[in-house]
């Protein structure tokens, strides 16, 4: 809305995919989990997210206040693939704890894993903000973790030395001013409890 005549295209991708369009100039810019620079990569951390557990509205998780992960051990659980990082980072905090669960279904993207707890195929840790939306509606309930050790970072990736666009400039400042924003409302209501 603020620049009416600028030509913004959104696709979703694999992460792996991101990387590369931005890599082979199929994209000014990438937003990506857990971005990582590389040589001819530049990555900026634009948010973070923390995780909470997110269970089908009517499961017995879903009535607590807050839930210790311990709980997700003999749950089926609707995961992300075994080669995408949140997994990875997810199963090593699960496994300082000694954590075990049974994972039920592995997904690439949110998307999937949403309709997946919506149906009841089990519960999964997701980040909050991306769980908002079904939550408000109802479909969807979230609890928060007893521990702030899971938290997803959000980034922007441009490829490095390359000059971006008035266009791709003010959408990343536009990204900027509304992670802060995001970022301190959702510390607020956090404190509110």
């Amino acid at each position: 809305a603020q620049y009416p005549k600028a030509n913004v295209r959104l696709e979703y991708l694999h992460p792996n995919r991101v990387y590369e369009a931005v890599e082979n100039d199929e994209a000014d810019l990438g937003l990506v989990s857990y971005p990582r620079s590389s040589r001819t990569l530049e990555a900026e951390i634009w948010r973070q997210e923390p995780m909470v557990l997110v269970a089908a509205p009517d499961h017995s998780l879903s009535k607590k206040t807050s839930v210790a992960l311990e709980a997700l051990a003999g749950e089926p659980v609707v995961a992300f693939e075994s080669g995408l990082i949140i997994r990875r980072e997810i199963d090593r905090v699960l496994q300082l704890r000694n954590i075990e669960v049974r994972v039920a279904m592995e997904f690439d993207n949110i998307e999937t894993i949403k309709r997946a707890i919506e149906i009841g195929a089990g519960v999964s840790l997701l980040p909050e903000p991306t769980v908002l939306r079904e939550v408000e509606a109802g479909t969807l309930a979230k609890v928060p973790l007893e521990t702030n050790e899971l938290v997803r970072p959000l980034g922007i990736i441009h490829r490095r030395g390359k000059q971006l666009s008035t266009t791709a400039r003010r959408f990343v400042e536009l990204l900027k001013s509304r992670g802060a924003e995001d970022n301190a409302a959702e510390a607020k209501q956090r404190r509110k409890g």
